[in-house]
């Protein structure tokens, strides 16, 4: 209760004096190798200019103090790399971004006496890591054939890769997130599976695609599995995606569904 009170009267002192972030701009999702800029604007109001200061999580790697010399001051953090050259009280550039730039980026502006007003806006900056290739899919029929599980493993991204299930085109509310593997390289891999009761489905061939989406950014589909119902059960892979084209045909004999078509019909018989 008193630390909200104490906060509602800062902000009536601050609202009173004018003291005020007016613009600011960092970008939430970035890729590694990209650079940025940092734009931090703002209304003095009344109040003379005491400092702005930049921090990434509670880490603080930029300063601008205009009563000092020199007034510009970098300070070494993991994933910061600033280009001091560019830079200005009002823009931080950054370059060569990483996965350790990732985090909470705050601009706090402070005024100088006699009240020391102060201010500040955070946002989060998210690195996504687009993977390499599409997502892998492979299936299998249990041995009576009435039932498909079908997997899915998406390539190293960060984050995870959120993984979608279609059969026919049509997207289904099944399918579980088995594991999200955490590699030595901050990247991600997701792996789920689908159980499809083939009994339930009246076409012929089924057409069962996986499709993965990184950050909302990337997205990408895997290898369209073919199930065709014949006497004898035929899955056959076909890429669906962007990028080469690649067939592969995968022969299941169902061996178990031979043998006990067999023998019921010489009990039949």
């Amino acid at each position: 209760m008193i630390l909200q009170l104490f906060q509602f009267i800062s902000s009536l002192i601050l609202a009173c004096l004018g003291l005020r972030i007016t613009r600011f701009e960092v970008p939430s999702l970035v890729s590694p190798g990209q650079s940025a800029t940092l734009v931090c604007l703002f209304d003095l109001g009344s109040e003379a200019l005491y400092s702005v200061k930049w921090y990434r999580d509670s880490r603080e790697f930029f300063r601008y103090f205009p009563s000092m010399q020199p007034a510009y001051m970098a300070f070494p953090a993991p994933g910061i790399d600033i280009d001091v050259q560019r830079s200005t009280w009002s823009h931080v550039h950054l370059r060569n971004l990483s996965v350790s730039s990732e985090g909470r980026y705050t601009c706090q502006v402070s005024a100088d006496e006699p009240y020391f007003g102060c201010v500040q806006e955070h946002r989060h900056v998210l690195v996504y890591v687009p993977p390499d290739s599409h997502p892998r899919i492979y299936g299998e029929v249990n041995e009576l054939g009435d039932n498909l599980t079908v997997r899915c493993s998406s390539a190293k991204s960060r984050p995870a890769a959120n993984l979608s299930w279609y059969v026919n085109d049509v997207l289904m509310d099944t399918g579980d997130i088995v594991e999200v593997v955490r590699h030595s390289d901050h990247l991600e891999s997701a792996s789920s599976y689908l159980h499809l009761p083939l009994t339930s489905l009246q076409d012929d061939v089924i057409r069962v695609t996986c499709s993965a989406s990184v950050a909302d950014v990337i997205r990408t589909s895997s290898e369209e599995l073919l199930v065709s119902r014949p006497r004898e059960k035929v899955l056959e892979l076909k890429n669906c995606g962007p990028g080469p084209q690649m067939n592969a045909l995968i022969m299941v004999a169902l061996l178990g569904i031979c043998v006990w078509s067999t023998i019921a019909l010489e009990r039949v018989s």
